[in-house]
């Protein structure tokens, strides 16, 4: 009896693994030093949603796309990008409220988009705030946060000779609470 029970048990043993072998979505093959698994499928599947320059020769490289070995001649027509304008750097917001409030912002561009800190000076006292927003040609969209308080500055703003000029919104809990005129120049 125990020699049918520990027969059982090493066929059913074996037999998972078998299965587990047979399971595999390719085959293992050796490339250079590295071994890995070879799935045509999965290939086809990354090339087709995210293109063939995204992926990998097997020396690692880039493989780069077809399209690259083409003269200007031959590639299609591409819409160029027009330059973003550099707006990094420190400003000095001005906002048309009464009683006039002024805030200091250093921003910094990561291509299109900004973020950056800063202060906001309202009434003798200086409220830290942080800035998130994105430029579009030659517009700006900015939001500024206050951390002490539960106060958003939303600002839509154009360029203009250097400087910058549009409206904001402020938004206390939520609730859009003034707007009016807004203009910042390089500090």
């Amino acid at each position: 009896m125990k020699t049918r029970i520990a027969l059982l048990l090493v066929f059913m043993v074996a037999a998972l693994l078998v299965s587990q072998a047979m399971a595999g979505c390719g085959k293992w093959v050796v490339r250079e030093t590295t071994d890995y698994l070879d799935d045509p499928v999965f290939e086809d599947a990354v090339a087709d949603s995210t293109g063939s320059s995204a992926t990998m020769n097997a020396d690692g490289s880039l493989n780069q796309n077809q399209e690259s070995n083409k003269t200007d001649a031959e590639q299609p027509a591409t819409v160029k990008k027009e330059p973003v304008v550099d707006l990094a750097g420190k400003w000095k917001l001005v906002l048309q409220q009464d009683p006039k409030t002024s805030m200091d912002l250093i921003l910094i561009q990561s291509g299109d988009r900004l973020q950056g800190y800063g202060t906001l000076a309202e009434n003798g006292a200086d409220i830290p705030a942080t800035a998130m927003g994105s430029i579009s040609k030659d517009a700006v969209s900015l939001e500024v946060k206050l951390s002490k308080q539960k106060q958003d500055y939303n600002l839509d703003l154009l360029l203009t000779n250097g400087d910058l000029e549009g409206s904001y919104e402020l938004y206390n809990d939520n609730k859009l609470s003034q707007s009016g005129n807004a203009t910042a120049v390089r500090s």
